[in-house]
């Protein structure tokens, strides 16, 4: 839910900055559907594991997500001072 909010915050801030603007809206909506769509796969095999007593950590899940973090960090340093 928050990178949909940022995504909304991106697009306000289309007018000042100019189109550049629209690829950190993509990559904030992009890792926002990619966690929505996945949101149900992950939450059974959690619940698979508590009841099997044995819950590994989703590292492809958090890797992705900190890229996307980095990657919006860096494109809006760009944006901004381009601006």
């Amino acid at each position: 839910m928050a990178l949909v909010t940022v995504s909304a915050i991106f697009l306000r801030w289309l007018p000042a900055h100019g189109f550049p603007i629209l690829l950190l809206f993509a990559v904030s909506a992009g890792a926002a559907l990619a966690i929505y769509l996945t949101q149900r796969r992950r939450y059974s095999a959690s619940s698979r594991g508590i009841h099997q007593e044995s819950v590994d950590a989703d590292i492809t899940a958090v890797l992705w997500t900190a890229f996307a973090g980095v990657a919006l960090g860096g494109l809006g340093i760009g944006v901004v001072l381009a601006g």
